[in-house]
């Protein structure tokens, strides 16, 4: 079974609205069509070996302007805080001011924390997670008093006042949901019966579980795919007697796949207390340093790497290329660096020593020295 334990990592804000109760749905599968390993194997062979550069290969015109004021609306999980560390180290590079807002957990937290940040009057403000529709009058405030808005990791598309909402948006996120089938389609030879856990209230876990599923059905057409609802509540406390309860309805499962990492907390505990240890094999998006350290001690779960120091320096890559007039197109269509991270390749992955979050490329940061003409 794929162990992991649990250091909180969301990358999603808590929205203002949760579900009042789990719930789940199912696609039997049941057709009688072979699955497609060959070509599942395909894309898991183009995300095997580390990656060595950036995707994002096209320089700014000139070197950023030194001075300009940039806030991040940092959410209060681990993984924000490290992304933001990032973009910390990112700007002293650029001669650039940085500040955070942490935000808070109640229903009006999101759009307080950007009403705070206009106020400040910064040249940009940086926020993630919080869908756009539910910040749309801060960003047009923010737009009238002329402050650049970016977001990342939301499934919107960008509104007047955004600049991009590509980074770890639909289409990277989409992509990370097909390499994740795409393994379970391998490994398991195409017999497998998947429970997904998830949070359907953030739109980006959904685009995430959507592009999982459809290339279950592409691949795998006998495969059975089932979605189990959680809230965010339920972290550590329900959501490990959600897969106990989920396993003991349907002993054929033998994959759960999790729309990040931080839904494996307690889980390991409550299945081996139900003497279900040995029944799935762990797989998802966005791990933590703990899923990560799993895969280390030779957990055979399979996660997909989320590279959040490149993740927290492309945020200012943009911001740049937007105050230099540059094209953003190249920086909208580059994915971030990522790889398939299982037992067998974990040993060559780059992770960050301090914060055992994955980094991806060991040298990046010299490498948007290089895009940049620092």
């Amino acid at each position: 079974m794929k162990t992991t334990t649990w250091t909180k990592a969301f990358v999603a804000v808590v929205s203002a609205s949760l579900f009042a109760t789990a719930c789940s749905s199912s696609d039997d599968g049941g057709s009688s069509q072979p699955a497609d390993i060959a070509a599942a194997q395909a894309v898991t062979d183009q995300y095997e070996a580390a990656p060595t550069n950036l995707v994002l290969d096209t320089p700014l015109s000139k070197a950023p302007e030194a001075g300009k004021y940039v806030i991040s609306i940092e959410t209060p999980q681990p993984i924000s805080s490290a992304k933001d560390d990032a973009i910390q180290q990112a700007a002293d590079l650029l001669g650039w001011r940085y500040q955070r807002i942490i935000m808070g957990t109640d229903a009006e937290a999101a759009p307080k924390a950007m009403d705070q940040a206009i106020a400040l009057k910064p040249d940009a403000i940086h926020f993630s997670g919080t869908p756009v529709s539910m910040l749309s009058k801060q960003i047009e405030s923010a737009k009238a008093a002329g402050i650049t808005v970016i977001a990342d990791s939301v499934g919107d598309e960008p509104i007047p006042g955004v600049i991009s909402t590509s980074l770890d948006g639909t289409a990277q996120v989409q992509e990370w949901g097909k390499m994740v089938a795409s393994q379970v389609v391998v490994d398991s030879e195409g017999d497998a019966n998947v429970a997904v856990f998830t949070i359907t209230d953030y739109p980006i876990l959904n685009v995430f579980t959507d592009a999982f599923t459809a290339q279950m059905k592409a691949q795998c057409p006998g495969c059975k795919v089932e979605m189990v609802n959680q809230q965010v509540t339920d972290l550590g406390t329900k959501t490990p007697q959600s897969v106990v309860s989920t396993l003991q309805r349907d002993p054929n499962i033998n994959y759960a796949v999790f729309s990040f990492g931080d839904l494996v907390l307690g889980v390991d505990a409550a299945l081996r207390g139900a003497g279900l240890q040995d029944q799935v094999t762990f797989a998802g998006q966005t791990p933590t340093p703990d899923n990560l350290k799993s895969l280390e001690d030779g957990d055979n779960s399979v996660w997909v790497g989320f590279p959040v120091q490149i993740l927290g320096w492309r945020v200012l890559d943009m911001l740049a290329r937007s105050f230099n007039g540059d094209d953003l197109g190249p920086a909208d269509d580059a994915f971030l660096p990522t790889q398939l991270l299982n037992k067998d390749n974990i040993g060559s992955a780059v992770i960050d020593d301090k914060t055992g979050f994955y980094v991806g490329v060991a040298d990046y940061q010299d490498q948007f020295k290089a895009l940049w003409k620092k």
